[in-house]
């Protein structure tokens, strides 16, 4: 007579697979940035580090823990916007633009 080996899965369930062990866990939505927020998040850290100046992307994106891409697209809305210039184009380094009087 043979035993059935007992199992935590129910009938019909995969077993996981290496790839799905491997693959980080979903960051919960309450992480997530609103509309403008990551804007925010650049421009305090850019006024914050302003003796730094200027600040790659990669930079940036390391010191408020977000994405570099993320940080380059803002970074080039914030140009268009004129709130912040492109110092350098290769390595693309940003600094504050001055405030208009």
């Amino acid at each position: 007579m043979t035993e059935k080996k007992s199992t935590d899965r129910k009938k019909g369930q995969k077993k996981p697979s290496a790839k799905d062990k491997k693959r980080a866990p979903a960051k919960p939505k309450s992480e997530r940035l609103g509309p403008g927020q990551l804007d925010k998040l650049v421009l305090d850290y850019m006024r914050k580090h302003k003796a730094d100046s200027p600040h790659t992307a990669s930079a940036i994106g390391k010191g408020i823990k977000r994405s570099s891409g993320a940080v380059a697209n803002c970074l080039e809305r914030q140009v268009k916007a004129e709130k912040v210039r492109l110092v350098k184009p290769k390595p693309r380094e940003y600094a504050l633009a001055e405030a208009k009087k």
